[in-house]
């Protein structure tokens, strides 16, 4: 893998090339020499036919991985256990808690993962779930962040989020989970909605991997009801770590999007489903 050749395509995000559907959520193919991963799933509609128009077989993936246990990032489950029966799934035990969304102005959502999705997970044989509750590789190059700790507070999961209808039980999004590639320049480091933080990640990785070298990163970066101080505070990191590329996506939120063009310029590649990456 250090020396190998890595494909990375969109498949589902908020935006989408033309002949793709889009919806708010996030799906991420990853290739290389040996393996065919998929992250996350989205909502469900759009995967199925992006997948197809974008020449990813899921019938041929060797491995699920689930970021978080939200429905955007979930609600495809059926489908691909359904056309890949046997597909290895690693998640947090966590994916499978109630969850909700409570706003003033939008009262009570559900953003759960879906009941379909959760009873094809619950249905698997024993041993096809790999519940990942610490960092783990999954194959020699590739990693699972497993949970992320929290030492920067000021990140914080990135909206109200609750365990229950009333909102007294804030829901810390303790299943989030981040992938992580060793490539012969650093690391590529793969987020869902990056709940638990992008500084906080990173720096998980970073020491569980012993690789301090930040090539890239993909993925939702979850700061569109982020505060000033902390948006700039990532951008000050993400120019300390020198990273190659950045290319934000689903709940980055477009206004951070546009001023991460405006302060990082061209190592900002804005996420779309139909977007590859060759590394």
């Amino acid at each position: 893998m250090k020396n190998g050749k890595i494909k990375l395509t969109i498949l589902v995000d908020n935006s989408a090339d033309d002949n793709l559907s889009a919806e708010h959520g996030f799906s991420l193919w990853i290739e290389t020499a040996s393996q065919r991963i998929l992250f996350d799933t989205g909502q469900g509609t759009a995967l199925p036919a992006n997948a197809c128009a974008l020449e990813c077989d899921l019938s041929q993936a060797d491995m699920l991985v689930l970021s978080h246990g939200h429905y955007d990032h979930t609600g495809g489950v059926p489908h691909v256990l359904n056309v890949n029966p046997g597909i290895p799934v690693y998640c947090h035990a966590g994916v499978f808690l109630p969850r909700y969304s409570i706003r003033p102005e939008g009262g009570v959502k559900s953003i759960s993962m879906p009941q379909q999705s959760r009873a094809a997970l619950v249905g698997l044989p024993s041993g096809q779930i790999h519940w990942v509750a610490a960092p783990q590789l999954i194959q020699p190059d590739i990693g699972i962040s497993g949970p992320i700790p929290r030492p920067h507070a000021f990140e914080d999961t990135g909206g109200p989020f609750f365990l229950d209808q009333d909102g007294h039980r804030p829901d810390l999004l303790d299943d989030d989970q981040a992938l992580w590639i060793h490539t012969d320049r650093g690391l590529v480091i793969i987020v869902g909605c990056c709940h638990s933080g992008l500084l906080n990640t990173v720096e998980h990785i970073r020491r569980v991997s012993g690789i301090d070298r930040i090539r890239g990163i993909v993925g939702g970066l979850h700061l569109h009801n982020a505060s000033v101080q902390r948006v700039e505070k990532t951008y000050r990191a993400i120019a300390d770590w020198d990273v190659e590329f950045i290319v934000p996506c689903h709940c980055t939120g477009k206004d951070v999007v546009s001023s991460m063009l405006d302060t990082l310029d061209d190592k900002v590649q804005q996420g779309r489903g139909g977007l590859t990456l060759v590394i």
